[in-house]
Formats: C-alpha cells, structure tokens, sequence
C-alpha cells in the first residue's frame, strides 16, 4: 500500500508539472488581455466587469462539478475541461486574427472558460489526497503556491514583454496559451489517477443528495462554518487590490503614462507573486504552523494591512506601494496553505469532490460580487479610497471574528468531533 501510494504521489509530480506549463502560459495570456481591456477602455467597470464574468461563472458552476466530479473520471474531466480551455482560446485567436474582436466577444469566453475551470479544478483538488500522502500534504500544498508564486513572478513580465514584442497582437499571443494547454494534457493522459468509490454498486444518489452530503458534513462540524464565513467576507473585502490595480498603477502612480503604468504593473504583479513564492517556500522547508487556524489569522490581518498602505500611499509613491503589494504577497498563501491544510485532514477522500465545492462555493461566492462593486466604486470614487476602506473594515471583522467566536478553538473542535463520531460508529 505504501509502495502504490509512493508511486501516485511520482505520477502526480509529473501531472503537476504539466499543469504549471499550462498555468505559466495562461499567466502572460492573462496580464495581456487584462491590459488590452485597460487600454481599449480605460473603465474600471469594464475591468470588474471581465473578473465578474470568469470568477462568476467559476463559482456558479462550482457546487455541480464538485458533485459530477465525484462520480466521473477525475483523469477524464481534466484532461476535456484543458481541451475545451484551449478551444475557447482558438476561438478568440481566430476573433483577433479577423479583426473583429470586441470586449463582448471576451466577456462571453471567459464566462464559459470559468465554467470549464470550475470542473477543472474541482478535479484537481480532489486527486490530491488520493495520490499524495498524508505526511507530504502540507509540505506538498506549499510547494504548489511556491512553483504558482515563481510563475506568476515572472508571467506579468513576460506578459508585458510579450505584449510589446508582438505589438499588441492578441492573435498572436494567445497561441501561447493553446500551446501550453496542449502540454499539460499530456502527463494527464499517462498518468493513472486512482478512482475512489463513492457508493456499493447499483446504489444510485441524485446530484441534491449529494450536494447536501457536502452540506451536511460541514453542518456537522461548526467550526468549518466559521472558518468559511471569515473567507467568505475577506474574498469580498480583499479582490478589490487586483482588478484595480491596473487603473491605480496608470492614474495614481504613473500619472497617466500609459507606458510607464505597464512597466509598474508588471512590477507590482512580480513583486506580488516573488513574495508569495518566497512565503509558500519558506512554509513548504518549515512545514507550517501546529496550530494551522494561527496561519490563517496572521495571513488575512496583514493581507487586510497591505490594503491600508496602499490606500495611504502618497501619488506617484511607487516604493510604499511596493511594500504594500510585497505584505500581501507574503501573507495570503500563508492564510491559504493553513486553511487548505485543515480541511484536507479532516475530510474523507470519497467526499472530496462534493465537499471540496460546496467549501468553494460558500468561502468565493462574494469575489465575483467584489469585483463588480469594485468596478462600480471604481468609477465613481478614488482607488485609494476604496484600498482604505475596505482594508480598514476586514482588519476590524477579522479581530472580531477571533474575539467573538470559537474560531480561534476551531482545529481542537474537529478533532474532539471526529474522536466522538468514531465512538459512535464502533
């Protein structure tokens, strides 16, 4: 058993390693067409607006490929949803090659892209504590952000390089992302992924029923409700920082000089993404915290102080807001890495899939929402402001989430209910 489990656990780091070249190329596509949209129009409605179609769709998906996921081939749903990712990318290649491509045209792909990502990642993270052993999951959970942190380091760079390179011409680069979907169905299609049965044979359960294991497990277990309103309220409070980010580089920082604010922007994506690489780094030799709810709270404040200071930042200030991007960078895998690291110990591998959506679907629901507000208030307040403000009100929700509820107690609390559930079962 050991043996078999040693060999997923080779087969997996070949599969994630096909998937990072397929993240690294969607990374500098990303960057590109989020500065097309910025310089075709200037609107930070437009830019929420583009974050609400693909985050929304992705989260509105997320509770039926979470369940669909448990009774399909895990292998199959990824190795399809990189196929279908990478046909929703030739189709715009064809649309920019024409001439004829509009912001509508890339509203309407990334919608249906975030719905394929949903089933994508659903799938992803419910092979990971089937083929990756117990003991290597926290290590294993901060080698990912650290390799996504060095990809999207260099991505915004790369990206605004190869924007410049090739003039602009989106046709062009997105065959970048086609290129790298290709290659990271590859190891998908070696590699075996162990199928987990989730009911005796013949027994047959509706996609409901299911749904509300997901629901019931979490239910039974109180603390991960407040574990998943806290992330709840943060992914509302802290998206904000990104989908802006590209107007508050050109207008507060750059002054309007469109040239210079690309230059920024690249930076402050780098900058972001080389401190969280380093931060997933330093997790994956330490291993992280005994207490993992610790990680969580630290992660969050100083992700909600990053906010503040770059609210504060003085115009043209390119340093603080530096720092400001380099404190967020530095925290938030941390609060990601312990929160992961908590539900992948307590939940059973037959339940991954359901429960693993409705986790995202109630902890993400808010971010798609955060990103149309903050396109709004974009729009009608400074960027600064809003940094401020929403930075200022999720440090206050957060100290009171810690006083006010258990949730500081919450690891004590699954464990206690997991020993009182077994006693029951004998």
């Amino acid at each position: 058993m050991t043996e078999q489990r040693e060999y997923n656990f080779r087969g997996y780091l070949f599969f994630w390693f096909g998937q990072l070249v397929s993240l690294a190329g969607t990374n500098i596509v990303n960057f590109s067409l989020t500065w097309w949209i910025t310089i075709q129009t200037g609107s930070a409605f437009l830019l929420g607006l583009s974050a609400f179609f693909a985050f929304g769709s992705f989260i509105l998906i997320t509770p039926v490929a979470g369940v669909l996921v448990d009774r399909w081939s895990r292998k199959k749903v990824i190795a399809i949803a990189d196929s279908l990712l990478a046909l929703m990318s030739f189709i715009l290649v064809i649309l920019f090659a024409l001439g004829i491509a509009n912001i509508v045209h890339v509203l309407v792909i990334q919608l249906i892209s975030g719905m394929l990502g949903a089933f994508h990642q659903m799938a992803v993270q419910a092979i990971i504590p089937i083929m990756v052993p117990g003991k290597h999951l926290n290590r294993m959970n901060s080698m990912q952000y650290f390799a996504t942190s060095l990809i999207q380091t260099i991505g915004p760079t790369i990206g605004a390089l190869v924007f410049t390179l090739f003039l602009g011409n989106m046709a062009q680069i997105l065959l970048i992302d086609i290129s790298t979907y290709l290659i990271a169905i590859i190891p998908t299609l070696l590699i075996f992924i162990p199928a987990v049965r989730i009911k005796p044979p013949g027994e047959k359960s509706s996609f409901r029923q299911e749904f509300g294991e997901g629901l019931t497990f979490m239910k039974q277990r109180p603390g991960l409700i407040t574990l998943l309103i806290v992330f709840a309220i943060t992914n509302f409070l802290l998206p904000p920082i990104f989908i802006l980010l590209p107007l508050y580089s050109t207008f507060h920082l750059a002054f309007g000089d469109v040239n210079l604010a690309v230059l920024i922007l690249a930076g402050l994506m780098s900058l972001q993404s080389l401190s969280m690489m380093l931060a997933s780094g330093f997790m994956s030799v330490w291993g992280g915290f005994k207490r993992n709810i610790i990680g969580v709270f630290i992660g969050i404040f100083f992700g909600a102080l990053s906010m503040v200071v770059l609210g504060l930042t003085p115009p043209g200030n390119s340093w603080i807001a530096a720092f400001g991007i380099v404190l967020i960078g530095l925290t938030i895998p941390i609060a990601n890495i312990s929160s992961q690291t908590i539900w992948q110990k307590v939940v059973p591998p037959e339940k991954l899939g359901r429960v693993f959506s409705v986790r995202t679907t109630i902890a993400q629901f808010t971010a798609p929402f955060a990103f149309l507000v903050g396109g709004i208030l974009g729009e009608l307040f400074a960027i600064p402001l809003i940094f401020l403000l929403f930075g200022s009100t999720l440090i206050i929700v957060l100290i009171l989430s810690w006083v006010l509820t258990s949730l500081p107690r919450i690891e004590e609390q699954l464990e206690e209910n997991n020993e009182n559930r077994k006693v029951e079962n004998r």
